[in-house]
């Protein structure tokens, strides 16, 4: 028995370096989830001492293993540490820790496309690279120079303590703040070399909505360029519901779609010369002239986690058709994985970063093995046989995707879909012979006149496209909500999925117990809470329902927020100036900013904890346990008081890290 065992674990240690890259992410994580920013040459430091040790365990086997392991973790942690770094010494990223009002001037770099408006990347004078919507009043273009009012504003923390973070996803993108312009004047529309790639892509953009108007000329946008932000939000739930939402997004998909159609483009149209056939190797040089294509396509999609993953693994195969070898494996992916957490390590708590690689981490485990004789058999037979398998591929492939992404969308978006197989079975072959070689027309057409029916035909097939996704996400199953499950249950799942793809002997079975025990903490109801945005509303969460006051103003989207983390529908209106709570063996009054201490003052002395958003009386210091009032909120981040039955209240405050500076 102990002799098997030991057989197996030989057999598998060609595959350690494929944990390589899971190890920088815990090294990552550990940097992101430290309380205070700790100096850069101590990380570094701890990589130089790793890497001399990995170098001296070639000579211990045994030390082997734990020297790799603290390789790839204080590689990962030194990555991410010195982009920080980069960023706010070199780059000069300043995030704001209060608002900012006054005229500023500086020069456009880019543009989001947004439903009703744009929002621009303005360059300050001061070095600070802000993002501003404006009121479309006064026609605006990357590179132009501009003088402005605007009231700047930072970046929130996240709305309760596990989810997004807007200041550190702006701070890695080397955004300082936001707002909203005013009497803008222009003061120069000369662009500059240095925004041609921008330029290029917002031309392309407005050239798309014009030759495609309305949701065809969004959807096409976003497939060329990336932008997805004028594609209506009905229209995005309902790819989201049909679970087919990836084809908005320029991922693996698409790019390799468009590496396949120019390299057989290439190879085809060469071969139409018998000189060349005869004397050459078509495919290596179909290859290489893919790549400049390949690049070009990277740079106008807007350099995305899933774009750049499937650029290095497409550029790895055209590589090994250069080289005859064959290069589509799990190591490719592992190579992938760490050029990226190396360039743009920020990534890895991105949604793009995480379901593009564990959907193509699952595909590549399962066809590992069980792919070639579906594949041996269609090749001896007929046509027909063809079709078959790629219909069944489209299935497969949609199934371990779908199972392999399913526990990333619920704790992200909290919903999952389980029509994603019919969904794709729909759009992924309308995608691959229709409407991206289309739009690869298209763009080309643009250049030397735009061709009407060709763009009347995409038009039609992208139509087609969204009514098949929206037929689907009526179809029951199409869109189920659940609670953001505990951090225990990625963690779990992460690590039972990695030993399940990674490793090839019986052992990787043993990942399936992890995965079984993350499923339990789907029963884990969320702690109750009291959240208090910077703005001083009030909302509440009882263990059943989320409430707030309802003769106040409402913050919409921190609403939407909440209510998708907690799994639930409906927010609960509750009247009046003040109201009393018994949440986990605690008196809790909750006072609105139109209540009157001469009127409550009684309730009040009842109170363990007043949640006020107004000032609370210093006569009630002594009385009350915690006070989160005007005082506390103050600081500019809001609050959010977690309560339980067996644990003393926890108040939650972002660290004070480079992405969240102290409040002014």
């Amino acid at each position: 028995m102990a002799s098997s065992i030991k057989d197996l674990v030989l057999q598998e240690t060609s595959r350690l370096f494929l944990w390589f890259p899971a190890g920088m992410g815990l090294g990552i994580m550990v940097y992101l989830s430290l309380a205070t920013e700790p100096p850069l040459w101590v990380t570094l430091f701890i990589l130089l001492l790793s890497g001399l040790a990995w170098n001296w365990s070639r000579h211990f086997n045994v030390a082997r293993l734990p020297a790799g392991i603290a390789l790839s973790i204080s590689l990962g942690a030194a990555a991410i540490h010195s982009k920080t770094w980069y960023l706010t010494h070199i780059t000069g990223v300043q995030p704001l820790s209060g608002k900012i009002k006054g005229e500023f001037s500086g020069i456009i770099t880019n543009v989001e496309y947004r439903k009703d408006r744009q929002r621009w990347w303005v360059a300050l004078q001061d070095g600070r690279l802000v993002r501003l919507s404006d009121n479309g009043k006064v026609p605006l273009a990357v590179g132009y120079k501009i003088r402005f009012r605007s009231t700047l504003l930072p970046f929130s923390p996240p709305v309760l303590e596990d989810g997004y973070d807007f200041g550190r996803a702006a701070f890695f993108k080397g955004l300082s703040a936001t707002g909203r312009m005013n009497e803008v004047v222009i003061l120069d529309s000369t662009s500059s070399a240095s925004d041609f790639i921008h330029a290029a892509r917002s031309q392309i953009t407005q050239a798309l909505f014009k030759a495609l108007p309305g949701e065809a000329g969004a959807i096409a946008a976003a497939l060329v360029t990336g932008e997805r932000g004028q594609i209506p939000e009905r229209v995005r739930q309902a790819y989201a519901d049909a679970g087919i939402a990836h084809v908005l997004a320029i991922s693996g998909l698409h790019l390799s779609m468009i590496a396949g159609l120019i390299f057989m483009i290439f190879r085809r149209g060469l071969s139409l010369s018998m000189r060349l056939a005869e004397h050459y190797n078509l495919k290596k040089i179909a290859s290489i002239i893919t790549f400049p294509f390949l690049i070009g396509y990277l740079f106008l999609s807007g350099l995305g986690v899933p774009a750049m993953r499937a650029f290095v693994m497409v550029a790895i195969v055209l590589l090994g058709i250069l080289v005859d070898r064959k290069a589509i494996s799990m190591r490719t992916l592992a190579l992938a994985a760490i050029v990226i957490l190396l360039i743009q390590p920020e990534n890895l708590l991105s949604a793009s970063f995480a379901l593009s690689f564990a959907a193509v981490m699952a595909l590549i485990a399962a066809y590992e093995s069980g792919w070639a004789p579906l594949k041996e058999w269609a090749y001896q037979g007929r046509g027909w046989r063809h079709i078959v398998v790629y219909l069944s591929g489209i299935v497969a492939s949609t199934v371990i995707a779908t199972l392999a992404t399913l526990p990333i969308t619920l704790y992200i978006f909290n919903r999952i879909s389980l029509q994603a197989i019919l969904g794709n079975l729909c759009a992924i072959p309308l995608m691959g012979f229709v409407i991206m070689p289309l739009l690869l027309l298209g763009v080309i057409s643009l250049i030397f006149g735009q061709a009407s029916i060709l763009f009347s035909i995409l038009g039609q097939a992208i139509k087609l496209m969204t009514k098949v996704a929206t037929w689907t996400a009526t179809l029951p199953g199409a869109a189920i909500q659940l609670a953001k499950p505990p951090e225990a249950f990625i963690w779990l799942i992460a690590f039972g999925g990695l030993w399940l793809c990674l490793w090839r002997t019986k052992i990787r079975f043993l990942g399936i117990l992890p995965c079984v025990v993350a499923v339990a903490f789907l029963w884990v109801k969320p702690s109750s809470f009291i959240w208090v945005s910077s703005e001083a509303l009030i909302y509440w969460y009882d263990g059943k329902t989320l409430s707030t006051f309802a003769n106040v103003r409402h913050n919409s989207f921190a609403e939407e927020i909440l209510l998708r983390q907690l799994g639930l529908k409906q927010l609960e209106m509750v009247p009046g100036e003040t109201t009393q709570l018994q949440i986990a063996n605690k008196t809790i009054v909750l006072l609105n900013e139109r209540f009157s201490f001469a009127k409550h003052a009684q309730l009040c002395q009842q109170a363990q904890i007043i949640v006020s958003s107004r000032y609370v009386p210093i006569s009630y210091e002594d009385r009350v346990d915690i006070i989160l009032d005007r005082s506390y909120l103050a600081r500019g981040q809001g609050a959010l008081l977690r309560l339980s039955e067996t644990a003393a209240p926890e108040l939650y405050s972002p660290p004070q890290r480079p992405w969240h500076p102290a409040p002014g």
